[in-house]
């Protein structure tokens, strides 16, 4: 049959004490939590006792959790008590560990796993306790019905008198068979004595075996003194083989204790890793959440709104004999805010894609890579009359071609559409190897960027200039940088205003397998 763990749960905060029961119910399937959210219910549970831990919070709009503690230990003295909280304070934890506090834990997002794990301790522990106050209690009743051995023995290991409680202790029949046996060793401890200052005695705990070969464990007593003119030992034994036994036992039980927690510890740190990762996976998560919702309640509404702008003046003027022109410029205005609203909707899924979609990895020839960026910007290139020159040979890299002619695509795209008005875009591309990198460099004639901005420019939705100039939806090169950053790479640009700019991309390089 299954234990029923029953743990008072004191706690103001309704959201906090169902996620300490949600984590707990995790580690202890069948465990039985009593809320307590005021004084009434807490004298009453305390009154009836039915409960194996307490869980307090130090805040509480009717007491603090020292208050608790403090009433707990007062009528359950063994009842373990656990604080969790983010009000105390380093002085109120030391206050509530000197008064029998089993754990302190701090009440944080990431702490809530921790909460199971220090339950598990304490009630380790309380266990322990429990066995050794079972043991000192056993202990102090065989020491209150301790038999002393009490002999004197010449130098020589010939005994001259004992009292039956010593014949008993060493499972001997008679003196002459203690004298021939010789199980204490007399002749070392007189050697021992006879070069000591007065008084010549000495109190030693050793291991003895008795006379049926059954060891045991004795207090012994000795002393050296003069008995009708000879010198003699006078002793006693005392059996503490019990106390040393349980003394062995509660070292073996700590040694268990400090394995747990050393277990417990390694637990705990391998859990804090995985939640530091996982707070940094959320950190950036949420810097794309903030950039989404800048984009919804920002660059979305622009084009949004020039569409209702533009909407109701053509509502308002159906029925005027307004220009034809004036209309149609209306209607024009329209479709190019419908249009930028959906770039921005597709650049949007498409950068959200980057941040899902699994990512296999590859060797790329760039060389050919670059053929086939090239074709896909014919149309655009010819339009602008741009020049691109690209110095073979290409190096391999390792990556995802996919993503990678993505990025590419804008760099060419940015530097070809970012120049001087009457400026015929000129482009130039080449690698270099840096160690177990490759850097392919994409160069410009364009308007340059400002050295303040090299890294703001990376960011999702960053624009440096009005939509009307140089139109696009501020996220090609949060893109670039996502897509790079996914293959293990990193991006970046040196530049000055008028001086044009030279895009880097740093990623593997390809790593030959069969040497």
């Amino acid at each position: 049959m299954t234990q029923v763990l029953r743990i008072l749960i004191i706690d103001d905060n309704p959201g906090d004490r169902a996620l300490t029961i949600r984590e707990l119910r995790r580690e202890f399937p069948h465990f039985q939590p009593q809320e307590i959210r005021e004084a009434s219910s807490f004298a009453s549970a305390v009154a009836a006792g039915e409960f194996d831990l307490v869980i307090t919070d130090y805040q509480l709009g009717w007491s603090t959790g020292l208050e608790v503690l403090y009433t707990i230990k007062q009528q359950y003295p063994n009842c373990p008590v656990i604080m969790f909280t983010n009000t105390g304070s380093e002085e109120i934890a030391v206050e509530a560990m000197k008064s029998g506090l089993d754990d302190y834990v701090l009440k944080l997002p990431n702490r809530y796993i921790r909460v199971p794990a220090a339950v598990r301790l304490a009630l380790e522990r309380a266990e322990i306790k429990r066995r050794a106050t079972l043991l000192e209690i056993r202990l102090q009743g065989l020491l209150n019905q301790l038999k002393l051995g009490i002999f004197r023995i010449y130098p020589d290991g010939n005994f001259i008198e004992c009292n039956p409680a010593f014949l008993e202790l060493l499972g001997l029949d008679s003196l002459s068979q203690a004298s021939a046996m010789n199980l204490l060793n007399i002749h070392q401890y007189y050697s021992i004595l006879q070069e000591l200052p007065p008084p010549q005695q000495q109190e030693q705990e050793i291991q003895l075996q008795r006379a049926d070969g059954r060891p045991i464990w004795v207090g012994l007593s000795i002393a050296l003194n003069v008995f009708e003119g000879q010198q003699v030992l006078d002793g006693l034994i005392e059996d503490i083989t019990s106390r040393k036994q349980a003394e062995i036992e509660i070292q073996q039980l700590n040694q268990t204790l400090e394995e747990r927690v050393r277990e417990r510890t390694a637990e705990l740190e391998v859990a804090n890793r995985d939640l530091a990762q996982r707070n940094q996976e959320l950190a950036v998560a949420n810097q794309d959440l903030e950039a989404f919702s800048y984009s919804i309640s920002h660059d979305l509404r622009e084009p949004l709104r020039a569409i209702q702008a533009f909407g109701s003046i053509l509502l308002e003027n159906q029925d005027s004999e307004s220009n034809l022109e004036n209309q149609q410029n209306y209607l024009q205005r329209i479709i190019t805010s419908t249009q930028q609203a959906d770039k921005l909707v597709q650049d949007l899924l498409e950068y959200s894609r980057l941040s899902r979609t699994e990512m296999p990895l590859q060797s790329i020839n760039l060389s050919l890579l670059m053929i086939q960026i090239l074709r896909q910007l014919e149309l655009e290139i010819t339009q602008r009359q741009a020049r691109v020159q690209v110095e073979e040979p290409l190096a391999e890299v390792t990556g995802n071609p996919t993503i990678l002619i993505q990025v590419v695509t804008n760099l060419l795209t940015n530097a070809i559409k970012f120049v001087a008005p009457e400026v015929q875009p000129q482009l130039r591309i080449w690698t270099e190897k840096r160690n177990q990198l490759v850097r392919l460099w994409v160069q410009d004639n364009g308007i340059g960027i400002e050295e303040t901005h090299h890294k703001r420019i990376f960011n999702v939705f960053e624009r440096l200039h009005s939509y009307e100039v140089y139109p696009g939806s501020g996220i090609g090169l949060a893109i670039v940088r996502k897509g790079v950053e996914r293959m293990g790479g990193q991006v970046g640009v040196e530049s000055q205003p008028g001086q044009g700019s030279r895009f880097w991309i740093d990623l593997p390089i390809v790593i030959d397998v069969n040497p």
